[in-house]
């Protein structure tokens, strides 16, 4: 295990003040309160941080990534993000060339195989297989719903040749499936062919119970892409879903579950709201919009967890959550960066700053070719100045008005504050320092004059004499976004009486059903890393099938496969970092000649809990608190 991530001195600043002697309150309940809401409990659907977050504490995956500790009295930032330093979880060993379990063949086809845990107990009472560990994958990968997590697994076992199930289906079989729309339609035996020749022989459990994945070609990321923390890796139980009406396990029937629900209605998933893993924590119940609770698991594997009981409570509105954070309530707070100063120095209350983050929070997306139809979002659906058309963000001169109508340096200073923040620009971030281009030069600024310039030319200048109207979303309870919502929204509009924007709170959860409609015609959304490479934040951001990137319209979309789908397979083909930096530094220059998003500024990582918070593990890939080793006490 190294240590890794230096901010400048590496210091880590805690602020606190200590009340010797409070009492603790309800010593084996641990409370977090935070907003945003949990779009789906299925691992192989969920794809947003809230969900995961679940996941994480309730299911497991084969290895693990070793983890320091921030808590009260302890900063640690002994973790590691290296696949050398990953540790066995499900699995009894991590595969690597060296004990002769990842094998590379003469035709470039690689094998990683995993010894399988034994004695291990699901929450429901089934005992971990190598059968569920093959069955977990396959459904997951037969599943894809639209916008999910599974390009990760399709990518590498397909050998970097498709990252979306349909694409896979349509080589094999010869057809058109029109995007997936008509895999449901596929017979039987057209499903048996599809998946006898391409996903069977991709997992597969050997004589002696170990299970080995089929590689066609070498992956650097793959084992990060299996550890604790990525929801579409965490196993099943293959009977407890089969009787919860999911996959039969059969190879001419899993269409029925191909992309439930279209990528927009999670329910139509069978595990939607169900959970059955064999992690330290059981779900007692979920409460959408309200809480998610959970208990400790006797029967854990391991030790069993330390606190009885956790309660993850959403609470949207901020002066609730600080009223009950500041009584000792509740033990950990989601707090936006703006609000921080109204913790600092509370007494009892343990402040960490400058701590890694490995994400892009948020960006701003354009929407090319915008679905109308039905579409309150934009207005009359026309060249008018009560709405926009389907093609109104297609412009680059249009979108580059707004993003040099973004200030800047302003929502470092109000809504970063004392967190601090940073300039970002393109889809890599800063931590990936080797691949990241600091050239200044790439980041837009505030600047009214060129705003104005650049929107007098979208168009030829239709959009400055029509004028517009149309509504920007954000998630409610998230303020940063409010705020840069509102900071378009005033600028923009003050260049002229024709421009109007409306500004709108939604839940979360139907804020990530609308992601994949094509009907938003400027999104913002953030990415917190799944797995700690580059690759992972270009796909996303800027591929044509992207989580994001590909639903950011036609024309958008068609730019993505031409210009920038062949650099992202490029910088897959080489282990050489200096060939891989210089392709992601060429797509950073290139995403800011087609400003296909604005690259809002990032904040520095922080942590606020109260001061008995101890064990609170910390690696920057984690998608939520792991509750396992937290306890309370002062130490």
């Amino acid at each position: 295990m190294k240590k890794v991530w230096l901010f400048g001195l590496a210091l880590v600043l805690v602020l606190s003040v200590f009340t010797l002697g409070q009492e603790i309150k309800n010593p084996d309940t641990f409370v977090n309160v935070e907003y945003g809401t949990i779009e789906t409990l299925d691992p192989a659907y969920a794809y947003d941080t809230a969900s995961n977050a679940v996941i994480f504490n309730t299911m497991e995956n084969l290895v693990m990534w070793p983890y320091g500790v921030v808590d009260a009295d302890e900063t640690d930032l002994s973790y590691s993000l290296d696949t050398a330093d990953l540790q066995p979880m499900l699995a009894t060993v991590v595969p690597s060339v060296e004990n002769g379990l990842v094998v590379t063949y003469p035709d470039g086809s690689v094998t990683y195989q995993f010894p399988i845990r034994k004695g291990v107990k699901f929450h429901k009472g089934g005992t971990l297989t190598p059968e569920d560990v093959e069955y977990t994958f396959e459904r997951g990968i037969l599943q894809d719903r639209d916008g999910g997590p599974q390009w990760m697994l399709i990518e590498p076992l397909s050998g970097s040749k498709y990252t979306r199930l349909y694409q896979w289906v349509e080589a094999v079989l010869g057809i058109d499936t029109k995007k997936g729309t008509l895999i449901k339609d596929l017979t039987p035996e057209q499903q048996a062919k599809f998946y006898n020749e391409a996903i069977d022989p991709l997992v597969e459990v050997t004589p002696t119970g170990d299970v080995v994945f089929h590689l066609a070609a070498p992956y650097p990321p793959f084992l990060s892409i299996l550890a604790h923390g990525g929801s579409w890796g965490a196993i099943l139980d293959k009977e407890w879903v089969i009787e919860q009406g999911g996959w039969d396990g059969k190879p001419d029937t899993w269409a029925k579950w191909y992309n439930p629900g279209g990528g927009e209605v999670a329910e139509e998933s069978e595990l939607y709201n169900v959970i059955n893993g064999t992690g330290p924590y059981m779900l007692d119940h979920w409460d959408p919009g309200v809480e998610v609770v959970f208990k400790r698991f006797d029967g854990y594997w391991r030790e069993p967890a330390k606190i009885e009981t956790v309660i993850d409570k959403k609470v949207q509105e901020w002066s609730d959550r600080l009223l009950s954070f500041s009584r000792g309530d509740a033990d950990i707070c989601g707090i936006d960066p703006q609000y921080l100063p109204q913790v600092m120095g509370q007494p009892g209350i343990v402040v960490t700053l400058n701590l890694p983050r490995m994400s892009l929070n948020p960006a701003a997306f354009f929407t090319s070719d915008l679905v109308v139809e039905g579409n309150d979002l934009v207005g009359s659906g026309k060249w008018a100045e009560d709405g926009i058309p389907s093609e109104f963000f297609n412009d680059v001169h249009l979108r580059k008005a707004f993003a040099y109508a973004f200030e800047y340096q302003t929502y470092i200073d109000e809504v970063l504050g004392v967190a601090g923040g940073f300039m970002q620009h393109g889809p890599i971030p800063k931590t990936f320092d080797w691949a990241y281009d600091d050239d200044p030069a790439l980041d837009y600024h505030f600047d009214m004059e060129k705003a104005i310039e650049e929107m007098k030319l979208a168009w030829d200048g239709k959009v400055w004499d029509t004028g517009f109207t149309f509504t920007l979303l954000y998630n409610e309870g998230n303020q940063g976004r409010k705020v840069a919502a509102e900071i378009l929204e005033k600028n923009i509009e003050s260049m002229n009486p024709k421009f109007h924007i409306d500004v709108r709170g939604v839940p979360w959860a139907t804020y990530l059903g609308m992601l994949v409609t094509t009907k938003m015609p400027l999104f913002m959304i953030g990415w917190v890393a799944d797995f700690p490479d580059p690759h992972n934040f270009v796909v996303p951001f800027c591929h044509s099938t992207g989580t994001f990137s590909g639903w950011q319209g036609d024309s958008m979309v068609a730019m993505f496969k031409e210009k920038y789908d062949p650099l992202i397979a490029a910088a897959m083909k080489t282990n050489d970092k200096a060939e891989r930096a210089a392709i992601y530094k060429q797509i950073q220059r290139m995403s800011y000649e087609d400003c296909y998003d604005i690259w809002i500024p990032q904040v520095n990582g922080y942590r606020v809990m109260r001061d008995w918070v101890q064990g609170y593990a910390f690696n920057p890939i984690f998608p939520g608190p792991y509750y396992y080793s937290i306890y309370k006490a002062y130490e």
